[in-house]
């Protein structure tokens, strides 16, 4: 069995909340290469810059936490011609860029989609989980 892997995907917390209500990720508006590199049982955390796309209130903050559960990236109806990622996801308090800076490379944020090192993502869902609901 291969090690978990974490994942960080930007996405408006509007779109993150769809996903939520639905059970899936998506990266990089559907793109399926992102969701291939992807194994069922990595973590995922969304990081909304803003609150709706594209030009929504600014958010900056890890808004969802979860876990890829699906085998395999699938066709998504959201988006022609786009993939999804089945996972389980909750909903946090945001939990702000100036409290996670130290573990979130800002400048890799700018990607939409990038790996984080599992120390930074336990750091991170550690001070969520200091946070009330």
């Amino acid at each position: 069995m291969s090690e978990q892997r974490h994942w960080v995907i930007v996405a408006s917390r509007d779109h993150a909340r769809r996903g939520l209500a639905h059970g899936f990720v998506m990266a990089n508006h559907g793109k399926r290469a992102p969701l291939a590199r992807m194994s069922a049982g990595d973590g995922v955390l969304v990081y909304s810059p803003t609150t709706t796309y594209p030009r929504g209130e600014p958010l900056r903050a890890i808004t969802i936490l979860g876990e890829i559960t699906g085998l395999e990236p699938e066709e998504s109806e959201v988006i022609a011609g786009g993939f999804r990622r089945a996972a389980a996801l909750r909903e946090i308090e945001p939990l702000p860029l100036a409290a996670i800076r130290q573990h979130l490379p800002v400048s890799r944020l700018r990607f939409g989609f990038f790996e984080l090192d599992a120390a930074d993502a336990q750091a991170i869902r550690e001070l969520a989980a200091q946070r009330p609901v």
